[in-house]
């Protein structure tokens, strides 16, 4: 009998000290946990929350029982989406290709170095293609013009042959005007002169995207 009134007097004091020390928690936070004044989660030396007499598993929190309730769960930032932007492609530079006196054949090395040019503007986006006939002021003006044109549709033509059309292409047949050789050649005669206006006997390409 004397043993239980000590007991009952010990369990007494207990809950008289938690009383005095520690509130049921008010925030929802906590629910089913004592804290102190400023709300914050009582614990003993050992770490350990305490518990009101109305806790059960269901207001477990990780702060006290992670045994129950597992690791809390981290958010993580979802990662923003990559896009990729594709730099525009440069058009490349004008090409001239030359031919020889009074002809309007495309030579096999142009046709090699035209293939090469071609592949070039096809990586453009939406190309267009200028093709600019010239000829030397070797004969009369009417000829060199018409000629110049036949110069210009021969690289369109073959333009035409390789199957797809990349690009909107626009020819013109300039004839004689703007020479490169200029001057130099007046004083040459024959075969000289001739091979002196090479440079004159030509077509130039000139190519645009439309990203330009």
């Amino acid at each position: 009998m004397k043993t239980i009134n000590i007991l009952t007097v010990v369990a007494m004091a207990l809950t008289l000290v938690l009383s005095g020390c520690a509130t049921p928690n008010a925030d929802n936070r906590w629910a089913g946990y004592r804290t102190d004044g400023d709300g914050n989660l009582l614990k003993t030396s050992e770490g350990y929350c305490w518990r009101t007499a109305r806790w059960t598993t269901a207001m477990a929190v990780p702060e006290c029982d992670v045994a129950i309730t597992g690791e809390p769960t981290v958010p993580v930032a979802a990662e923003a989406p990559v896009v990729n932007v594709e730099a525009p492609v440069a058009a490349p530079a004008p090409m001239t290709v030359v031919f020889a006196f009074d002809s309007a054949s495309l030579s096999d090395a142009s046709r090699i170095a035209l293939k090469a040019w071609y592949q070039s503007v096809a990586a453009l986006k939406s190309p267009s293609v200028e093709m600019h006939g010239y000829s030397d002021p070797l004969g009369g003006e009417a000829y060199n013009r018409a000629l110049a044109g036949r110069r210009a549709q021969a690289v369109a033509q073959w333009w035409q042959q390789q199957g797809d059309s990349i690009a909107e292409v626009t020819v013109t047949g300039h004839g004689e005007d703007h020479s490169v050789t200029g001057a130099r050649c007046q004083s040459l005669r024959g075969d000289a002169l001739k091979q002196c206006h090479q440079q004159d006997r030509r077509v130039q390409l000139v190519a645009r995207s439309a990203a330009e």
